[in-house]
């Protein structure tokens, strides 16, 4: 039996323990440690190297969705399962567009927990049923694609925007600077201000009004995030 070593990034102490106790039945199952801030989540993907992440979107730090590609730039291998609340189309393509694999709601029965991360495991993707399916297919760019099937994923992100892009995209509408945004996605500000270029030139967005309604219009980030 293969052992499938687990980081949770999740700041509620409810939702922590009801995941441990659904964990004690599966022995092939370990959880390394439990954190609540994502910058402390970081630290321990880095060190242990985890088969999977369990990530919370709402984390009192940072987003789980601006935390999920710094956790995959470090460990490639690790598969991200968001364990969320939200239930919207938006937050469902931002999760995906961050690389996760799973995307679990925390109104689910517990038992599709454990489903997502063997599914997961297996390379393939997992959604919650109660997420739109037509959501989903839209996504994966196949019609008839079905839950859990890999299937080649095309340009997803409007605009052009790389995956690195919209991680500065949103830190910027979040309030961040160029020094913030370097250090917390360890680059140089000088790529900063080169990936805000880009971002100017891509979107046609010249002043922070344009830029925050083509965010907004294209789903890229929620109002309720922006300072």
């Amino acid at each position: 039996m293969n052992e499938i070593r687990i980081v949770m990034i999740e700041d509620h102490p409810l939702v922590l323990e009801a995941v441990k106790q659904l964990f004690t039945n599966r022995k092939d199952i370990t959880v390394i440690d439990c954190v609540s801030m994502g910058e402390e989540g970081l630290a321990l993907v880095r060190e242990k190297r985890p088969d999977v992440v369990i990530l919370d979107i709402s984390l009192p730090d940072v987003s789980g969705l601006d935390l999920c590609p710094l956790i995959l730039e470090i460990a490639p291998e690790t598969k991200v399962v968001f364990l969320s609340m939200h239930d919207q189309e938006s937050y469902v393509r931002r999760a995906l567009n961050s690389g996760a694999m799973g995307y679990v709601l925390k109104t689910d029965k517990p038992d599709r927990l454990l489903d997502a991360i063997d599914t997961v495991m297996r390379c393939k993707f997992y959604l919650s049923p109660e997420v739109n399916e037509t959501v989903i297919k839209g996504f994966l760019g196949e019609k008839g694609a079905a839950v859990g099937e890999v299937v080649p994923v095309g340009p997803l992100l409007p605009a052009g925007l790389s995956h690195r892009e919209l991680q500065v995209l949103q830190m910027i509408l979040g309030g961040a600077g160029n020094k913030q945004i370097a250090e917390l996605l360890c680059i140089s500000p000088k790529t900063v201000e080169k990936h805000r270029a880009n971002i100017v030139d891509k979107t046609k967005a010249k002043t922070p009004m344009s830029l925050l309604r083509f965010a907004i219009k294209n789903n890229l980030v929620s109002i309720d995030n922006v300072n």
